[in-house]
């Protein structure tokens, strides 16, 4: 359960506090850990496909597997993860948004959230659609890099909102 919790000057992070799902969430001791799990679980399920695919990229697994093959494999683990975290994301907004919103760390996440999305359906997509069996240019390694970098800093990220 969330213990009570300093007002903001937002009235959006003060409206979303006072949200019915959010007192509900915050009024029990198992909803806020529960959402927690579960968002984990879907940024494991993202993560772990973004990985495979870029460790592919990177030539250093799955080396006879053309990387347009190892990336469609993978993406309704990827979509399932993405379900998973729009489910839950807003509701462990809203039921501690008070603090959420007055972090630096949430901005940060978010942003680089956006990017690492945006980065992996626009380059990391079209690159691995040209990556052949035991092929691994640099423009597949260089997305690759840039890919894990984004997505181990939302991570980062989204961890520090918790520690700081």
């Amino acid at each position: 359960m969330i213990g009570p919790s300093l007002p903001t000057d937002s009235p959006f992070a003060e409206w979303c506090w006072n949200l019915p799902p959010s007192m509900a969430i915050r009024g029990t001791a198992w909803a806020f850990p529960v959402l927690e799990i579960l968002h984990i679980a879907g940024v494991v399920l993202i993560f772990g496909t973004v990985l495979i695919v870029d460790l592919r990229l990177l030539g250093k697994i799955l080396r006879d597997e053309p990387g347009w093959q190892v990336s469609g494999e993978l993406m309704r683990w990827a979509w399932l993860g993405f379900v998973v975290q729009i489910l839950t994301g807003p509701l462990l907004f809203i039921a501690n948004s008070r603090k959420f919103y007055d972090s630096g760390f949430f901005r940060v996440k978010i942003l680089l959230l956006v990017l690492a999305i945006a980065f992996h359906f626009v380059i990391v997509r079209r690159v691995s659609r040209s990556v052949a069996a035991g092929v691994s240019p640099r423009r597949g390694r260089v997305a690759a890099g840039v890919s894990l970098a984004l997505w181990a800093a939302v991570i980062v990220s989204g961890l520090s909102i918790e520690l700081f």
